[in-house]
């Protein structure tokens, strides 16, 4: 399942820090930004939208009416740089409120019990496909069999990506974000903007990187606390 997002702000660092910090959520999509009420209401009725992040002052300066909107009101995030504000009584009924600037993990922390609300919801799940030790990517004019178990890591190249498996290097048109979405989450893990790693290939880690063979990762600030956590959730670090 994807949430399907757009912005409603002014605020271009906040604005770009949410970007950043969605291009790490295979289950988020940010799909447009709007500083005027009007184009947003002509999108959203057009187009579907799980979640919407909105500035407090901009909600407070162009209201909203859902009526007017011919679907039902997504999931709203308010953001504030005042904290004095008494925003429990707003007409919004937010989801969640943020302080600006907002961390990562607060970030991460809500879309997850967004994405668990929205899980509950459905119906009628879908029933569970088996899952294959490999997949198939593009290399050239050829489609090639990759196995989960041998490969080392993947590498971001704007449009492509570096796929280093134990035998060989396959370069394929295919981004980050796109590919964070079919990777199993128990085996590979994003621990930086350029890098997912297999788990089972790492040889050491420390503070700031992580060896796989001879190669040596970088682990990016955004990512290292989410990384060790998950280590920790899948009682892979023995503390």
């Amino acid at each position: 399942m994807i949430i399907e997002s757009i912005i409603l702000d002014r605020d271009l660092p906040h604005i770009e820090s949410l970007k950043k910090y969605g291009e790490s959520i295979p289950y988020l999509n940010i799909k447009a930004c709007f500083a005027d009420l009007n184009q947003a209401k002509a999108y959203i009725n057009e187009n579907k939208t799980d979640l919407i992040f909105m500035d407090l002052e901009f909600a407070q300066q162009q209201k909203i009416n859902w009526s007017e909107f011919n679907i039902q009101k997504p999931e709203i995030i308010i953001s504030m740089r005042c904290s004095s504000y008494k925003y429990k009584d707003h007409y919004l009924s937010a989801f969640e409120y943020i302080m600006k600037p907002v961390s990562f993990e607060k970030f991460i922390q809500i879309l997850n019990n967004i994405y668990i609300q929205k899980q509950g919801k459905k119906a009628h799940p879908k029933p569970e496909i088996k899952k294959n030790d490999f997949f198939f990517v593009k290399n050239n004019s050829l489609i090639e069999k990759v196995k989960f178990n041998e490969v080392l890591f993947f590498k971001g190249m704007k449009d492509y990506i570096w796929i280093q498996t134990i035998n060989k290097k396959i370069i394929t048109l295919q981004t980050m974000k796109n590919l964070s979405i079919y990777l199993p989450a128990d085996r590979f893990l994003r621990i930086h903007k350029s890098y997912i790693v297999s788990l089972e290939h790492i040889d050491i880690i420390d503070k700031n990187r992580v060896v796989i063979g001879q190669e040596r990762i970088p682990i990016g600030d955004t990512f290292r606390s989410s990384f060790f956590k998950n280590l920790k959730e899948q009682e892979l670090i023995w503390d």
